[in-house]
Parts: C-alpha cells; sequence; structure tokens
C-alpha cells in the first residue's frame, strides 16, 4: 500500500512532510539556549587569551589603562625581559592638552615616571591613520625589528582584556610567520570573566570586540600598511 505524499491544487500544492513534535521544539529550544549559555561563559577566555611565547620582549600597547603599566613592570621584572617595547597610535582627542600626542609615548613616559628603566625601553610611536590601528602599529614594530633587531624570533604582547584576542590575530599577521607572537590580556579593571554581561561597559565592549575578533578571524587580508614607508 503506497501513500499519496503530494497533492496538486492548480496554483498551490499539499506536500505531507515530516516535522518537530512540541517536545521536539523543546529539546531544540533548550540545547541552543545551552549553547548560547556555554559560548557566553566561554566568551571572555576567547578574547582575553594568556599565552606567553619564551622570549626576552615585552610588547605593550600603548592605549591601555594606567593601572596595566604595573602589571607592564611586574610582568618584566619576573619573567627576566630585556627590553620593553611601547607601541601606540595618535591620540583620537585631548592632543590638544596632552604634552605627549600618542599612545606610545604616554605609555613610555608614564613607564619612566614609574622607575622604569629607560635604557631597556623603546617607544614606537604610529603617524596618524584612519583604519586598522592595531595591525598599523604592529607593522611598524615589524620595521623597527628588521632595522634594529632582526634576531628577534618571538615577543610577548601585553594588552588589556578582551582586546587580547583581536590584537594577538593581527600582530601575528603583521609580524609573519617568521616572529612567534605570545599574549598577556590583563583583566579589566571594572568586569571580569565572571560578570562582564552585568554592567553596560562590560557588555558593551566584550561584545564589541566579539565582532571585531570574528571579523579579523575570518574576514581580514593583511596589507603592507597605509602608512608611507
Amino acid at each position: 500500500m503506497t501513500t499519496k505524499l503530494t497533492k496538486n491544487y492548480f496554483l498551490i500544492n499539499y506536500r505531507e512532510r515530516w516535522g518537530l513534535s512540541v517536545f521536539g521544539w523543546i529539546f531544540l529550544i533548550f540545547i541552543i539556549l545551552l549553547s548560547s549559555f556555554l559560548g557566553i561563559r566561554n566568551l571572555y577566555a576567547i578574547l582575553s587569551p594568556v599565552q606567553r611565547e619564551k622570549t626576552d620582549i615585552l610588547v605593550l600597547e600603548g592605549f591601555i589603562s594606567d593601572y596595566v603599566l604595573y602589571d607592564a613592570i611586574k610582568e618584566f621584572k619576573n619573567n627576566r625581559y630585556k627590553l620593553l617595547i611601547a607601541t601606540g597610535t595618535p591620540l583620537e582627542y585631548g592632543g590638544l592638552l596632552a604634552p605627549y600626542r600618542n599612545t606610545a609615548m604616554i605609555a613610555g613616559k608614564s613607564l619612566i615616571k614609574l622607575g622604569f628603566d629607560s635604557t631597556k625601553l623603546i617607544i614606537i610611536s604610529t603617524d596618524e591613520i584612519r583604519n586598522d590601528r592595531t595591525y598599523n602599529s604592529a607593522i611598524v614594530l615589524k620595521r623597527w625589528i628588521r632595522a634594529n633587531r632582526p634576531d628577534i624570533k618571538a615577543v610577548n604582547l601585553m594588552t588589556m582584556s578582551v582586546h587580547g584576542g583581536r590584537s594577538k590575530l593581527l600582530f601575528k599577521a603583521a609580524l609573519g610567520d617568521s616572529i612567534r607572537v605570545g599574549i598577556i590580556s590583563i583583566p579589566n579593571f571594572y568586569y571580569g570573566p565572571q560578570n562582564w554581561w552585568r554592567s553596560s561597559k562590560g557588555f558593551r565592549e566584550t561584545m564589541n570586540e566579539a565582532i571585531g575578533y570574528f571579523y579579523v578571524r575570518y574576514f581580514f587580508k593583511p596589507y603592507e600598511s597605509e602608512l608611507s614607508k
């Protein structure tokens, strides 16, 4: 005995099909909610990795908050680095009032004021750019390494919180396969892995970095630079 699966009615047709039952829909919704919950719980860890490489070169992104400077000094001393390189881009606001108009310069001079040895500090400032500020600051770092320390085979990059995952991807894209990039993401003072979604600042910054991370990982194409050589 056969069952007719399709019925034609001039402009429309009726076709029998399999579909989810009420319990099937409940199970599907449960799986989606569980996956979303696990994704949210692991999102901070993905965006804020800590994966050190064996190296004596510490690179610090200059846009960081002041409290990260203390962590940078501690990291430098405890792991016996020989050189700290501060990278950065021009200030987006306040430059007319600040004595230093680049985040690399601000971070470097702040480290010196905290007692850091200036002979172990290199400040690499990036000129004004419109797009991909992190990537272009890494390009300038690559040029400095080529010109001054071609022996460098690995660096550890220190940055803030959920910016870490994207920063590592961009620095790795800029520096190339010949230089390994470790990452040290310093926890944010205002929120952390267990409560980032409970504040507007934490939710906004984490979701913004999640979108940026996804874009860089799957769509960003490395290029030389928009800066003059």
